[in-house]
């Protein structure tokens, strides 16, 4: 589900997330009662209130900086300067390293995609 097409994901600060579990701790409902009076979704609401009580206020910290691609702007860029090529470059390289260590190479794309070990064999699944 999530948001319509185009339209932002609602984003909650940390002081807003303590705010609906307090609320929540102190009324004496159900909690997807509560959850759809206040107009959040309640295994989004049973999630910060399980982070809260594991970690603490520092659980309902955003997380969104630790996660994704960290090149994604990188490819995005029409002009790039010298230190973001040499990124985009070392990232790319990145990759390719990891993918190396796993024993294999792609060919191909799409559904002409083939996956070659490196003892010569060669199959067509994505499962390794």
């Amino acid at each position: 589900m999530g948001a319509p097409k185009g339209k932002p994901h609602r984003q909650y600060t940390a002081e807003e997330k303590l705010f609906y579990i307090t609320a929540y701790q102190e009324s004496h409902i159900s909690q997807s009662k509560f959850a759809k009076e206040n107009g959040i979704n309640d295994s989004m609401l049973r999630r910060w209130m399980r982070e809260y009580a594991e970690q603490g206020t520092e659980g309902l910290a955003s997380h969104r900086n630790r996660c994704g691609n960290r090149y994604a702007a990188l490819h995005r860029s029409k002009t790039l300067d010298e230190i973001g090529q040499l990124q985009l470059r070392m990232a790319k390289l990145e990759s390719d390293v990891a993918r190396l260590k796993k024993g294999y190479l792609v060919k191909g794309s799409g559904s002409q995609k083939e996956y070659v070990t490196g003892n010569g064999k060669s199959f067509k699944s994505s499962k390794i």
